[in-house]
């Protein structure tokens, strides 16, 4: 996958790298930011538990602001699924100045107000990679499309991580 190589590049130098997963648990694909930050947890910290923290930020990732700038990344890389009119799936890197125009539609403060704070108050770099969402209903599990996409993400993305030096 190319966003792979792309968020790799991004985040490869970072001496410690937040991974905060958003999302609603209870709202079907809009889980796969939170699904993608767990799993990677399981891989990662097995390697470098010291480099790389995890948050499961949910629908309110403001919550954990103050913690993440405790941790005094020099990324972090928030996942979220994003209506950016692309295929069910479909991974997109989104500037932190662009996401005022991308549907972040189940957070308690829009997603650029945490990321604006993030940037200020901890110097650091933000990724947040938006995942095109099937559904969005209530009440419903993540579809095997957006589940298929966000392990074949996170396999690809763990081997990276793995081979570091």
């Amino acid at each position: 996958m190319e966003i792979v190589h792309q968020l790799w590049e991004r985040i490869r130098t970072g001496r410690k790298i937040v991974f905060l997963g958003v999302g609603s648990p209870l709202r079907a694909d809009d889980s796969v930011g939170l699904y993608i930050v767990a799993q990677l947890e399981q891989d990662l910290t097995k390697t470098n538990a010291d480099k790389y923290h995890f948050y499961l930020g949910e629908s309110a990732p403001e919550n954990f602001a103050g913690a993440i700038r405790n941790q005094a990344p020099t990324h972090v890389v928030v996942f979220d699924a994003a209506n950016m009119e692309k295929a069910p799936g479909s991974f997109s890197l989104i500037e932190p100045e662009a996401i005022t125009g991308i549907g972040f539609s189940t957070h308690m403060l829009p997603l650029n107000v945490l990321t604006d704070y993030l940037i200020k108050t901890c110097d650091c770099k933000i990724v947040i990679i938006g995942i095109q969402p099937k559904l969005l209903e209530f009440g419903y599990p993540m579809t095997s499309a957006i589940q298929m996409a966000a392990d074949q993400f996170i396999s690809e993305f763990s081997t990276s991580c793995s081979g570091e030096s």
